[in-house]
């Protein structure tokens, strides 16, 4: 985490130095005062660290359709909702995870004298805790700063469902089909689910230096090419 230094204190980190720099029972006290002012001011470093909340929401939510117009059509559906709330404390760093994914996919597949009519759906969701979480502050020199976070997932819980329904439509000319409904499912547990990684960048306020505040909302891919929106919203002081 960067940390900004006053210049009275650089100039005085400077004049130390060149006390230091003496001879003889002067340049020993020299010494002895640099150090003793350098672990004052490690002191002073370590109570700037800042602290608070940094929210990441991501989502997403689509609908496609396919249709030869001869063979076969379908449509589908998709959404996402993931929130990882980063809590900042002179402890450590703890991101709260809340993941879920849905989509559902509706098809039917025309043959000569029957067709397959179904739906499939999938779902993954996940919420816990990870300590595997960073939020760093760059507070640069012209006023701006920059905010950047990353946070490992946790392991979610997967359920997927698959019907299909034969329907005869020539019986006549198709003796043999036979209709009725048939279903498959799956569950698992795919960890590293709703982990995020990013920035944001912001500007100091003059009146209040100690308080980083602030709300952006960003476009971005999924990792299949299909677009998302991401809000992240800040709260850090020191």
């Amino acid at each position: 985490m960067t940390r900004l230094i006053r210049p009275s204190v650089v100039v005085m980190l400077v004049a130390l130095a060149g006390l230091a720099c003496g001879s003889g029972a002067g340049a020993a006290e020299s010494q002895s005062t640099a150090s003793d002012f350098l672990k004052s001011l490690s002191k002073m470093a370590a109570k700037q660290v800042f602290t608070g909340t940094v929210v990441v929401k991501d989502t997403a939510s689509g609908t496609s359709n396919a249709d030869d117009q001869v063979i076969s059509k379908s449509t589908t559906v998709t959404s996402l909702n993931g929130t990882v709330v980063f809590t900042v404390t002179t402890g450590g760093i703890v991101a709260k995870t809340t993941y879920e994914e849905r989509t559902r996919v509706d098809h039917e597949a025309r043959y000569q004298f029957h067709k397959v009519v179904g739906y499939k759906t999938e779902e993954t969701t996940a919420s816990g805790t990870n300590n595997d979480a960073s939020v760093t502050v760059d507070l640069r020199s012209d006023g701006t700063y920059q905010i950047n976070f990353s946070g490992g997932g946790v392991t979610g819980e997967y359920r997927m469902l698959d019907t299909a329904e034969t329907i005869c439509t020539d019986l006549g000319r198709d003796p043999t089909c036979r209709p009725g409904t048939s279903s498959s499912n799956d569950v698992g547990k795919p960890a590293n689910q709703g982990g995020v990684a990013g920035s944001v960048d912001g500007r100091i306020d003059r009146n209040r230096p100690n308080v980083l505040v602030g709300s952006v909302t960003q476009r971005h891919e999924r990792s299949d090419g299909s677009p998302a929106t991401r809000t992240v919203t800040w709260n850090l002081s020191r």
